[in-house]
C-alpha cells in the first residue's frame, strides 16, 4: 500500500473511531440529561393540529452527536438550495423518546432502533413515510426492512444496524470459540478476563439467546431463567462495561469482550490477533432508523432528504464516514474496499439468517428492569 493510501486509510479509521467511542459513550446514558441545542424552534403543531406542510427550510435530525456522512448534509444543500439539515444532538434512547414526549415538535426526525418506533405512535407522534416520495428507498436490501421500516407499514426508514456478538484475542484463548455456549464452558478458565456490555437488552438477550429464547420474550419465569444465566457467568467476568469496549482486547488485558460487529471491526485495525465469532447459537442484532415525527411542518423536506440519502453515492459516503454496517448492496462499489469486503460488516447470508431483532417490549420492559436490577445486586 502507499504511503498516502495508507494515510488516508488512518485516518478513516481514526475518524470512525471517533463516531463509535461518541455513540458507544452516549449509549450508556439511557435516564440522563438531554444534551439539546435546538436554536430556538418554533412549535409546528398548534391547537393540537398540524400546520401547512412547507416544501423548503431546514429540518432537524435529532440522534448521536455526527451520526451522518460528512458529505451527506453539505451535498444535500448543494441539491436543493432552498432546504437544509441541522443536527440536534440527543445522547440517547430514552432522553429521545423523553423529548419527544414533552416536545413533539423538537425535531423533524428522530433516530431511533426499530423496536422503539411503536413507543412514538403510543405518543401519537409518529408519521407514515410517504414512499412515493422515497423512490430511492427501494436500494436499501429486503433483510433489513422489517417491522415499521418494512413497505407495508412505513413509520421509518433503515440506516443501518448491528449485530452484538463477541471478539476474543486468539494468541490468549486457546479454544475455537464459535458460540455464546463456548463462552460459558470456558468462561472459568478465563476468569477476570472477559467483559460484557452494561447495557441490560444485549446481556439479558444474550441470556434468552444461550437458553434458546427469544430475544423479545416477556414472559416473567423466561427472562428469569435469562438473569439467572447471566448470573451464572457473572463471578467469571471482569466487570460490565460502557465505554472504550475493546480497549481491553486491544491491550491484551482483556481475553473475550461482548461487543458489536463494527466496534471489533475497528479494534482488529489496531491489532491483528483480535477475532470476531457471530455467535451460532444467535446474534443479537438491531435497526437504525429514522423516524419522521408528525409535528413536523416540513414532511416534504424530509421525504426529499431521505430520498437523497438513499442514492448509491450518498449511503455510501455514510457509511464510510462512520465505519458502520452497510444495508445496501448497490453502494459497495463506493464503500471503501476494507469495509466492503469486511466479513464482520458484511457477513454472508448464513450469519445472517442467525440475527434475530427485538420486538416492542410493552409492559414486559417492567420485567426486564427488574432483571436487570437481580443481575446488577447478584
Amino acid at each position: 500500500m502507499k504511503k498516502s493510501e495508507k494515510e488516508l486509510w488512518e485516518l478513516r479509521v481514526a475518524n470512525a473511531q471517533r463516531n463509535v467511542i461518541n455513540r458507544r459513550r452516549f449509549h450508556s446514558m439511557a435516564g440522563g440529561l438531554v444534551a439539546l441545542s435546538l436554536g430556538g424552534l418554533g412549535s409546528a403543531w398548534a391547537s393540537g393540529q398540524a400546520v401547512k406542510q412547507l416544501t423548503s427550510g431546514t429540518i432537524t435530525l435529532g440522534g448521536w452527536p455526527d451520526w451522518i456522512g460528512k458529505d451527506n448534509i453539505p451535498d444535500f444543500r448543494k441539491a436543493y438550495p432552498d432546504a437544509d439539515v441541522r443536527l440536534a444532538s440527543i445522547p440517547g434512547e430514552e432522553d429521545r423518546i423523553a423529548k419527544l414526549a414533552t416536545d413533539p415538535a423538537a425535531v423533524d426526525i428522530m433516530l431511533l432502533v426499530e423496536n422503539d418506533v411503536q413507543r412514538l405512535i403510543d405518543l401519537g407522534v409518529s408519521a407514515p413515510v410517504d414512499l412515493g416520495a422515497v423512490p430511492n428507498y427501494a436500494n436499501i436490501d429486503e433483510a433489513f426492512k422489517v417491522g415499521y421500516a418494512a413497505a407495508s407499514q412505513p413509520r421509518c426508514v433503515t440506516t443501518d444496524y448491528g449485530k452484538t456478538g463477541f471478539g476474543y484475542r486468539r494468541d490468549i484463548v486457546k479454544e475455537d470459540l464459535k458460540s455464546w455456549a463456548d463462552v460459558w464452558k470456558v468462561a472459568e478458565k478465563y476468569k477476570g478476563k472477559i467483559t460484557f456490555l452494561n447495557q441490560p437488552q444485549f446481556v439479558i438477550g444474550t441470556g434468552l439467546i444461550v437458553n434458546g429464547d427469544s430475544i423479545s420474550s416477556t414472559d416473567g419465569s423466561t427472562v428469569r431463567r435469562a438473569a439467572d444465566k447471566i448470573i451464572e457467568i457473572k463471578p467469571y467476568l471482569k466487570r460490565f462495561v460502557d465505554t472504550d469496549i475493546s480497549k481491553g482486547l486491544v491491550d491484551g488485558s482483556v481475553a473475550i469482550a461482548m461487543s458489536w460487529d463494527y466496534d471489533i471491526y475497528l479494534a482488529q485495525q489496531e491489532n491483528e490477533n483480535i477475532v470476531w465469532v457471530a455467535p451460532e447459537d444467535g446474534i443479537y442484532g438491531y435497526l437504525d432508523v429514522w423516524a419522521p415525527v408528525n409535528t413536523s411542518e416540513r414532511l416534504p423536506v424530509v421525504w426529499k432528504f431521505f430520498d437523497f440519502f438513499f442514492q448509491p453515492r450518498q449511503y455510501a459516503n455514510f457509511v464510510n464516514t462512520l465505519g458502520t454496517a452497510a444495508c445496501m448492496e448497490a453502494s459497495k462499489p463506493f464503500i471503501d474496499k476494507r469495509m466492503a469486503n469486511s466479513e464482520i460488516l458484511n457477513p454472508s447470508k448464513e450469519v445472517l439468517k442467525r440475527v434475530q431483532y427485538p420486538k416492542p417490549l410493552g409492559e414486559g420492559q417492567r420485567i426486564w428492569d427488574r432483571e436487570w436490577l437481580r443481575i446488577q445486586a447478584a
